[in-house]
C-alpha cells in the first residue's frame, strides 16, 4: 500500500509517535529517544544557510511512528532533506509542483491513501514528516534551508525556533557570523531563557566575525530540578547590524556575481504626510476596534512634529477628521487622539470610496502646497474584510485607486484577521507603490500596526536607483526603489558578464530632504574577491545562490500585478531557477521517495504555501475532511449556531470502528493550522477506517488489505457550542415535527431575534431564517430569496442569493462568498450560509459572545457562557460530564461543523434528547406559531 502525504511549511520542532501494532493504545514517549538534536547555522553577508539535523532512537520492541516537525522562517527556501534510516539516506528531489501534484492524483486515482497539507502562521513555516521506524533502531533528519536576512529597525534577525517536549543528551545550536564590513553590535534573546539557561550560551565576538554556541545541559534543560519536562520552548534570536562607513555601500564580488548593499546613515529624515484610514465596520468590533484605537493613540503619539497627517474612518459612510491635513502639532495630535477615543465599530464597509477620500486629501495638500515640496506622501489603510457597500467590484476598486493615485502617492494595505481578501489588498498596494501586511488577530494586534508604523516612519531617501553598465552586468534584481526608510536596507545582486573587467562602476542617484543626490565608485573586482575568500569557511558560491533567492521572490512577486502573459513569462523564469537551485518555493515541491517492503514506495511531497493562500485546502471529493482544533488566536473560528472563543485545539488520530470514533494518540497544541485530513480506505478484512492527522500518522499495511472505495455520507447538523478551554464542544440536536419554527436567538438589550424554520423531516436543515431588529426592520432569509422589510414605511426590496447588496442606517446585507450573506445590525454580525449538502439548507453563523448575557433562545442563552466538568471519558462511550451543578451522559464523537466553508470536523460531547440537561427548560418553550413571533 502507497501512501502520499503533503508536508507544508508552521508549528513547533518536535517529535511524536504512536504504536504501529496497537493503533488504540497511547504511546509512551519514552519509548523514542530523541538523543541528538543540531542546529548549524552559517551567515555570509546577511545570507543565512541554516542546517538542522534530528537523530531518533526506537528503544522499543515495536516499530514507532516518528514525526519531525520544525518551524522555519517564511522568507526561507528549502534546499536540502535528506532522512537516513538502517545505513541508507533518502535524499528530497525538488519538482515541478504541477509534478508532484500529478503524482499525489495517480495515487488518489488507485484508490490508495493519500494526504496534502498546507499550514502558515505569522513569521514561522512548518517542515513536517512522519516515518515509521523498526524496533531498536535508529533514524536521522536532516533539513537545510535558506534565507536572505532582512535589516528592519536597524538590525537583522536569525530565528532559531526549539521545542524538543524532551530532554536531549546532545542539544546543540551552533551560529557563525561573518561580515566583512564589520559587526557592530550582536545580542543573544529568547523568552525561555532563564539565568541557568544563558550560562549554556557561549559567544565569541571579534571585528567582522562571530560565534554564537547554545549547548544546555540535561539538566539544565529541566523545568525543575526533578522534572524530566523541558524548559526548551521558544524562539532563539540573534540580533545583529554591521558598521555603515561608506556612503555608497558595500559591495562584494564572487565567482561572477556581485551583491550591494546600501543603507546610508546619518541622513536627515524627509517629512511625511500620512493619511490613515480605519475601517470602523461592524465586523471590526470587539477587541479588532479596541486593538485599533490603541494603536492609534500610540502612533499618533509617535508622529513627528515635521509631518502632517490627516485620519478617516469608514464604514458604509466615510467619515473625515478634518478636510485636510494638519501638520503634528502637540494640540492637533491631542485634537486627534479625542476623535480617535470616539472610534465605534458599525455598519458596512466602503473600501472604495474611503480610500478615494484619502486619496483627494493628499492631492489636495499638494497642489494648495500645504506640505513641502520635498516631502513623502503615503496612505495606510487597514481593514478586515471585503468591501460589501459603494463599489464592490475588487477590480473596479483596484483601477479606481490606481487612476487616482496616478503614482504620485504610495498606499499600504494592511489586512486585520483572515476575513480579508488579502491578495485583493496585495495588488492594490503593489500596484500603488506599497506592500501588505496581515495583521494577525492576537493580545499584541496594537503592536504589530505600531511596529509596520515605525518601519515606515522616518523616509531618508526619495526615487533611489542603483545603477550598473550594461555592458558589464546583467540578470541584475530590483535596482529601482521608491523610498529608503531609516532602519532598512536595499539589496541588488547581479551578474558580472565582462571576466576581464578590473572595476565594477556603480551609480546611485536619489531625492533627499535638501537636493538630489548622486554617489559613483568603481569597486576592484581583484580586491573584492580576496575579502570574499575569507569567509569560505562558511559556504561556497554564497552571492550566486544569494542572487538566485532574491530574484525568485521579486519575479514571484511581480506576478501579482502582472498581465496573463508576462505572469506566464515570470513564473516560467522562477520555475527555471527554484528547480536549478534546488530550492522549494511556491512554483515547486520536494519529494523524498522511501523504498518499503514488498518493492513499494512511499512518498513525501512538501510544498511552500503562499500568504494569499485559503487556509481552507480544496480537498478531494471523495476524501473524509477532519479538523484538528488549534488556538483560535490566528484564525477566528466561525461555528455552526455560535462562533464563542473556542477552546484548546488538539490534533489526534481517530480510527473508526462502526459508528464509533477511537482516539489513537494525541499531539501536542499547535499554535496555528489550518489543513485537510484524508481517508484511509477500508480494507476487506477489518472494518476500519483511520482519518490521518496533520502529521499523517502511517500504520504498517496488512498484507492482506484490499483497496477498495469508501462512501462516507455527510451528517445531518447539530448546534456546536464551543467550550473555552475545553478539547470538546458540546453539540445538541433537537427533534420535532416538519416545518417547526425555533427561536435560536432573543436578544433584548439588542433588539436582535433570530428564529428558524426546519425541514420537512423536522431537522435542523433550515429552510428559512427571520431575523428581526427593534421595531425597524425584519430580514426573512430562504433558500432562493432574501427580503428586507422596512416598518418606518412598510417597503419590502427582494434578492435572489446571486446578487444581495444594501446598505442604510444600521443595517447592511451583502455576500461576502456566493453562498454566504453577511447581515450586520448595529455592530451584530450575522452570517447565513446557503449549503447544498446533505441537502439544500441555510446554517446560522454567528459570534454569540457579540449577544448580551440576558439573551435568550436555544443559542442566544449560551451568550452568557457555559462550562463543564470532565467526570468520565471513555473511548467505548458513553461519557459523562458534570454541566450546571448535575452529572450529564454524553458521546464523544466527530461532528460536521457546516458554519465553515470546509465543513471541518469538530470533537463533541453531544447530548441526546434534545439537549435535555443541557438548555434551560423543555424544548417546547423555544417553539414558535411564526418566523417573527417571540420578539
Amino acid at each position: 500500500m502507497k501512501l502520499i502525504f503533503g508536508i507544508l511549511l508552521v508549528g513547533l520542532w518536535t517529535l511524536k509517535a504512536s504504536e504501529s501494532a496497537r493503533p488504540r493504545r497511547s504511546v509512551k514517549e519514552a519509548d523514542l529517544d530523541i538523543y541528538s538534536f543540531n542546529v548549524d547555522c552559517k551567515v555570509t553577508s546577511r545570507y543565512a544557510h541554516t542546517v538542522m539535523v534530528s537523530r531518533v532512537a526506537n528503544r522499543a520492541n515495536v516499530s514507532k511512528e516518528v514525526t519531525f516537525d520544525v518551524e522555519l522562517p517564511k522568507s526561507a527556501f528549502i534546499s536540502n532533506f535528506s532522512m537516513t534510516m538502517e545505513g541508507k539516506t533518502y535524499v528530497g528531489v525538488v519538482k515541478k509542483k504541477e509534478e508532484a501534484k500529478q503524482q499525489y492524483d495517480q495515487a488518489v486515482a488507485r484508490g490508495e491513501s493519500a494526504g496534502l497539507v498546507r499550514v502558515s502562521g505569522r513569521k514561522m513555516e512548518e517542515f513536517k514528516v512522519s516515518v515509521a521506524i523498526a524496533a531498536h533502531s535508529k533514524v536521522t533528519f536532516e533539513l537545510t534551508y535558506e534565507e536572505l536576512l532582512k535589516r528592519n529597525l536597524g538590525n537583522y534577525d536569525i530565528v532559531i525556533k526549539v521545542s524538543p517536549q524532551q530532554l536531549v543528551k546532545n542539544f546543540k545550536i551552533d551560529v557563525d557570523v561573518s561580515e566583512s564590513q564589520g559587526i557592530s553590535f550582536l545580542d543573544v534573546q529568547g523568552k525561555f531563557l532563564t539565568q541557568e539557561l544563558k550560562n549554556a550560551i557561549q559567544k565569541t565576538v571579534t571585528e567582522d566575525k562571530a560565534h554564537i554556541s547554545f549547548a544546555p545541559t540535561i539538566d539544565q534543560q529541566r523545568k525543575c530540578p526533578e522534572c524530566q519536562e523541558s524548559i526548551l520552548d521558544g524562539e532563539f534570536i540573534i540580533k545583529y547590524d554591521v558598521k555603515r562607513e561608506m556612503s555608497i555601500g558595500n559591495i562584494q564580488i564572487v565567482n561572477g556575481y556581485f551583491v550591494h548593499y546600501f543603507a546610508p546613515v546619518h541622513m536627515p529624515r524627509i517629512p511625511k504626510n500620512v493619511v490613515f484610514v480605519i475601517d470602523r465596520s461592524g465586523s471590526m468590533y470587539g477587541k479588532k476596534i479596541q486593538q485599533t484605537r490603541e494603536a492609534l493613540l500610540k502612533i499618533l503619539q509617535d508622529v513627528n512634529e515635521e509631518d502632517s497627517f490627516g485620519l478617516i474612518t469608514f464604514d458604509h459612510s466615510i467619515t473625515p477628521w478634518k478636510n485636510k491635513l494638519v501638520k503634528a502639532t502637540p494640540t492637533m495630535i491631542a485634537e486627534a487622539k479625542e476623535f480617535v477615543n470616539t472610534i465605534r465599530d458599525s455598519g458596512a464597509t466602503d473600501i472604495n470610496g474611503a480610500v478615494l477620500e484619502g486619496v483627494k486629501i493628499l492631492r489636495i495638500a499638494k497642489e494648495e502646497r500645504q506640505v513641502p515640496e520635498r516631502s513623502v506622501s503615503i496612505i495606510i489603510l487597514l481593514t478586515d474584510g471585503d468591501p460589501t457597500t459603494g463599489v464592490t467590484n475588487l477590480e473596479q476598486i483596484q483601477s479606481n485607486v490606481k487612476t487616482a493615485i496616478k503614482e504620485q502617492f504610495t498606499l499600504y494595505c494592511l489586512g486585520f484577521g483572515f476575513d480579508v481578501n488579502y491578495n485583493f489588498l496585495e495588488k492594490m498596494a503593489l500596484e500603488n507603490g506599497g506592500v501588505a501586511r496581515r495583521i494577525y488577530e492576537d493580545s499584541d494586534s496594537a503592536l504589530q500596526l505600531q511596529d509596520f508604523y515605525e518601519e515606515v516612519a522616518s523616509p531618508l531617501l526619495m526615487d533611489v536607483e542603483l545603477q550598473y553598465l550594461n555592458n558589464e552586468v546583467s540578470s541584475v534584481t530590483q535596482s529601482r526603489f521608491k523610498f529608503f526608510y531609516n532602519g532598512s536596507e536595499i539589496v541588488v545582486a547581479g551578474q558580472i558578464t565582462d571576466n576581464d573587467l578590473d572595476f565594477l562602476t556603480t551609480d546611485i542617484k536619489a531625492e533627499s530632504v535638501e537636493s538630489a543626490l548622486i554617489l559613483t565608485t568603481k569597486s576592484p573586482i581583484a580586491n573584492k574577491d580576496k575579502i570574499s575568500e575569507k569567509q569560505q569557511y562558511i559556504f561556497g558560491d554564497y552571492i550566486e545562490r544569494l542572487w538566485a533567492y532574491l530574484t525568485i521572490q521579486q519575479k514571484l512577486s511581480k506576478t501579482v500585478t502582472a498581465s496573463e502573459e508576462d505572469k506566464k513569462k515570470l513564473q516560467e523564469e522562477a520555475l527555471k531557477l527554484s528547480l536549478s537551485y534546488n530550492f522549494v518555493t511556491p512554483l515547486t515541491s520536494m519529494v523524498v521517495t522511501k523504498p518499503e517492503d514488498e518493492g513499494r514506495n512511499q512518498s513525501m511531497v512538501a510544498d511552500k504555501p503562499q500568504e494569499g493562500e485559503a487556509h481552507e485546502d480544496d480537498i478531494d471529493g471523495n476524501a473524509y475532511q477532519y479538523f484538528s482544533r488549534s488556538s483560535a488566536r490566528h484564525h477566528p473560528m466561525a461555528l455552526p449556531g455560535l462562533s464563542g472563543p473556542p477552546g484548546p485545539y488538539y490534533d489526534a488520530v481517530q480510527t473508526y470502528r462502526g459508528n464509533r470514533f477511537w482516539k489513537n494518540s494525541v499531539s501536542i497544541p499547535r499554535p496555528t493550522f489550518r489543513t485537510a485530513k484524508y481517508l484511509r480506505r477500508l480494507p476487506e478484512t477489518a472494518p476500519t477506517l483511520t482519518i490521518a492527522t496533520v502529521h499523517l500518522l502511517t500504520m504498517p499495511p496488512a498484507p492482506t488489505f484490499i483497496t477498495r472505495h469508501v462512501n462516507i455520507y455527510p451528517q445531518d447538523p447539530k448546534f456546536i457550542i464551543p467550550v473555552p478551554s475545553r478539547m470538546h464542544s458540546l453539540c445538541f440536536d433537537v427533534s420535532v415535527s416538519a416545518g417547526t419554527i425555533l427561536q435560536l436567538i432573543h436578544d433584548p438589550d439588542s433588539g436582535i431575534t433570530i428564529n428558524g424554520k426546519t425541514d420537512d423531516a423536522g431537522k435542523i436543515m433550515f429552510q428559512a431564517f427571520s431575523i428581526k431588529y427593534k421595531d425597524q426592520y425584519k430580514v426573512t432569509v430562504g433558500l432562493e430569496n432574501i427580503t428586507l422589510h422596512t416598518v418606518e414605511d412598510s417597503s419590502d426590496q427582494n434578492w435572489s442569493w446571486k446578487s444581495v447588496q444594501h446598505s442604510a442606517d444600521k443595517i447592511s446585507l451583502s455576500l461576502v462568498k456566493k453562498n454566504v450573506m453577511k447581515i450586520i445590525f448595529d455592530n451584530k454580525v450575522i452570517k447565513i450560509m446557503l449549503l447544498k449538502s446533505p441537502g439544500p439548507f441555510l446554517w446560522l453563523n454567528v459570534q454569540l459572545g457579540n449577544f448580551s448575557s440576558s439573551s435568550s433562545g436555544l443559542l442566544g442563552q449560551f451568550a452568557k457562557g457555559v462550562s463543564y466538568e470532565e467526570k468520565m471519558v471513555s473511548l467505548n462511550n458513553p461519557s459523562r460530564i458534570e454541566l450546571q451543578g448535575h452529572d450529564l451522559d454524553v458521546i464523544s464523537k466527530l461532528e460536521t461543523d457546516y458554519g465553515n466553508s470546509s465543513k471541518i470536523k469538530v470533537r463533541c460531547f453531544v447530548v441526546d434528547s434534545n439537549g435535555d440537561g443541557l438548555i434551560d427548560g423543555p424544548l417546547s418553550r423555544y417553539i414558535m406559531t411564526d418566523l417573527f413571533e417571540g420578539s
